[in-house]
């Protein structure tokens, strides 16, 4: 019988409710890459427009990632919100990611 080859998993942290959960670290590592390039040289930018600069990103890196962009985009943020490498503030209505 052959064994399941062991897929490495990156643990994630939510900021707030401390929920943990496990991730591939192959998408993990392209989507934290991703989201630091996309914040970085910025003063911010919105949920909605921060997805969209990672999927680009993601479909050139990673072309064979057919998962939702939005739902690990949200996740690894949220994760880098707790290691104190992103945060966030609001500006006029509007919530806003940047680099710490």
């Amino acid at each position: 019988m052959k064994q399941k080859e062991s897929i490495k998993k990156t643990e994630i942290t939510h900021p707030v409710s401390g929920t943990v959960m496990m991730i591939d670290t192959a998408i993990y590592k392209p989507f934290k890459a991703a989201i630091i390039q996309c914040l970085k040289k910025t003063k911010g930018k919105t949920f909605t427009e921060l997805v969209a600069d990672v999927k680009k990103i993601i479909k050139k890196t990673y072309p064979a990632f057919k998962g939702s962009v939005s739902w690990y985009t949200i996740s690894v943020l949220h994760n880098l919100q707790t290691e104190g490498i992103a945060i966030y503030y609001k500006e006029k209505g509007k919530k806003y990611n940047c680099l710490a």
